[in-house]
């Protein structure tokens, strides 16, 4: 009986503790970015918190955002901004990248703007077909933003959330494809 009690809780906390792997993992050197950042923004919502906060969304214009934010299990943001260039480096942001190689993941995404010296993109967590998790990570001098929405999203959707829930408004995904309208027949003179 013993044996199988301990098999059970065994099994339990496996499938609960890979659920929780699912959740991108914030290196320890960002909570020492944190000391020498001029603003932090960490936002943690689970399924929970965002059902609730989502009853605070404009009602009229952020029904697409709302019906968005049902579907996902959490929201986590990070940002972190500095007075000066230099306060981060490579090896901050490699622990995050490390996370997001592998067979679920693919970066969908890469911006690089040497005049900026900005640096962004956008990995997608596929499970079966399925969009599972998006991951936006942007370096600029002074900024290190990273975004991950836990849950069912397509890229495009990401615009609906800019600007909510801790997610900068100058993050945006992939535009929406449009459906192309036939072009009007024009007459051919003989």
């Amino acid at each position: 009986m013993k044996r199988i009690f301990w098999s059970i809780v065994f099994l339990a906390a496996s499938v609960l503790g890979s659920a929780a792997q699912d959740v991108i993992k914030v290196p320890e050197s960002w909570d020492k970015l944190a000391a020498k950042a001029d603003e932090v923004v960490k936002v943690t919502m689970d399924k929970k918190m965002l059902q609730f906060a989502s009853k605070f969304m404009d009602n009229e214009g952020d029904e697409e955002g709302k019906r968005i934010v049902s579907k996902l299990n959490g929201i986590y943001v990070r940002s972190l901004e500095f007075k000066n260039e230099g306060e981060f480096t490579e090896a901050d942001v490699a622990p995050i990248r490390a996370q997001l190689q592998g067979p679920e993941w693919s970066r969908i995404v890469q911006v690089e703007s040497r005049s900026d010296k900005e640096h962004v993109e956008v990995f997608i967590k596929y499970v079966n077909n399925v969009a599972q998790g998006l991951v936006v990570l942007s370096e600029e001098p002074k900024e290190l933003v990273l975004v991950h929405l836990d849950g069912p999203i397509n890229p495009e959707d990401l615009d609906d959330l800019s600007g909510n829930f801790g997610i900068p408004k100058h993050v945006h995904g992939p535009k929406k494809p449009t459906t192309a309208q036939p072009k009007p027949a024009t007459a051919v003179k003989k």
